[in-house]
């Protein structure tokens, strides 16, 4: 395998690279090459969803509730529409 020498790396990018290394349990190397996969995109995504999911449970109550409140009148049936 060959190796890339990477010169002037932006402090904030070190830190974060460092911090994800640390988080992942891996080597600096192993957790920039697997950085590098991904935006290449050649890291195995098979289990990308394309649906809402990870939004699912971001509200806190307040917002759940203000939500239930300014949809209620979808709730409600027209009588004269469905006669």
């Amino acid at each position: 395998m060959r190796q890339i020498t990477l010169r002037q790396v932006p402090e904030n990018i070190d830190i974060l690279i460092r911090v994800m290394s640390k988080k992942q349990n891996k080597s600096i190397n192993k957790t920039i090459i697997a950085l590098l996969e991904k935006a290449l995109g050649l890291r195995d995504n098979s289990n990308k969803k394309r649906d809402l999911s990870k939004l699912a449970g971001t509200w806190d109550k307040s917002q759940s509730e203000e939500f239930i409140k300014n949809t209620a009148m979808f709730d409600k049936i027209d009588r004269e529409i469905w006669e």
